[in-house]
């Protein structure tokens, strides 16, 4: 088993969740109303500095124009996720750090056969889609999987 003391694990206060929960629920619907209902707000619409930008030219280093929607959207569904994903629990042990590790491996491990199967037979734009959401996908499976896997536990020292 995993030693909590000689495993220096950097993970946020345990009331960021709360935080990375709002994130997740302001992302979720602002990402929908953007790429899913194409609207982009004009009050989006601002200078940002680019270190590489390419429209309909490429620039280096430079200020641009642009719809930070996308941006803005992605960042609060991202920040959310790591939040929840790296925020200590309650009670944090060593058996809560195996879990951890073994939650990550196989969100790994699953992400990898995806990105794997994608390769192989996803083409063209879907598969860009696919490499979008590979930002969020082993985030969103770690979760998943350490989750259960202290619900499990919980539900199984309940029946003891």
């Amino acid at each position: 088993m995993l030693d909590i003391n000689k495993h220096e694990i950097y993970l946020f206060p345990n009331k960021l969740r709360i935080v990375g929960w709002i994130l997740l629920l302001i992302g979720i619907p602002f990402s929908i109303f953007r790429f899913y209902l194409g609207q982009k707000p004009e009050f989006f619409e601002i200078k940002v500095f680019a270190v590489y930008s390419t429209f309909l030219q490429t620039k280096y280093f430079s200020f641009i124009t642009n719809n930070i929607s996308e941006e803005i959207s992605g960042l609060t569904i991202l920040l959310g996720l790591v939040f929840l994903a790296f925020s200590k629990e309650r009670i944090e042990n060593n058996y809560v750090l195996e879990i951890r590790l073994r939650s990550l491996y196989y969100s790994i491990f699953i992400n990898f056969i995806i990105l794997t199967l994608s390769f192989l037979f996803i083409y063209g734009i879907s598969f860009v889609h696919i490499l979008i959401l590979n930002m969020y996908i082993p985030l969103v499976l770690f979760i998943i999987f350490f989750k259960y896997k202290l619900y499990k536990n919980r539900i199984s020292r309940r029946e003891l």
